[in-house]
């Protein structure tokens, strides 16, 4: 039956990719800081393969971007409110090196979400206004990050009885288990 559950995880985040309003579409990735301190934020869905690499977009300034290269390990947490499902993956994080694949995402991407990747500033840098962010006009910052995961922890959340399982992914293979909720 853990199969089945696995089954159903893996088929929720790949109707993520394919679907703009899916409640996995935005969630939750942590990082660890510099100063050895979670951190948190809310991110964008952008592919997941069969194997289950997850990827995302963002500014290779960025904190998490400092962070990844400290500590590669993250967590990422996905909630469907709808279905009452979590889904927890750890994994491991990496910078997309290669430049073709780089250009030929950003060349896919609708020119009002390069704008996001174009600021002069760094973010989270302070600014006294938000109109006065300055973007540049043909050099960006974009870049993707890829998590490979290694665990999946699934929980449903039900009025009975919750059900909770645990994947692990070893020499290639997931292997799961229940576990208490």
């Amino acid at each position: 039956m853990t199969k089945e559950l696995f089954n159903t995880a893996k088929e929720a985040l790949l109707a993520a990719k394919k679907d703009v309003k899916h409640p996995f579409r935005y969630f939750t990735m942590a990082t660890i800081g510099i100063n050895n301190s979670p951190r948190l934020r809310t991110v964008v869905l952008r592919d997941v393969k069969e194997d289950l690499t997850i990827s995302l977009f963002t500014d290779r300034r960025s904190k998490k971007v400092t962070h990844l290269k400290e500590n590669n390990n993250v967590c990422l947490l996905f909630f469907n409110h709808n279905d009452m499902l979590q889904l927890k993956v750890d994994g491991k994080a990496f910078l997309e090196e290669d430049d073709k694949v780089l250009k030929k995402a950003w060349k896919k991407m609708k020119e009002s979400g390069k704008k996001d990747y174009r600021s002069a500033q760094d973010p989270g840098s302070k600014v006294k206004d938000p109109e006065m962010i300055e973007y540049l006009d043909t050099s960006h910052h974009f870049a993707i990050i890829h998590i490979i995961p290694s665990k999946i922890e699934y929980l449903e959340l039900k009025k009975e009885q919750h059900v909770r399982a645990l994947f692990s992914k070893e020499d290639g293979v997931w292997e799961g288990s229940f576990i208490v909720p």
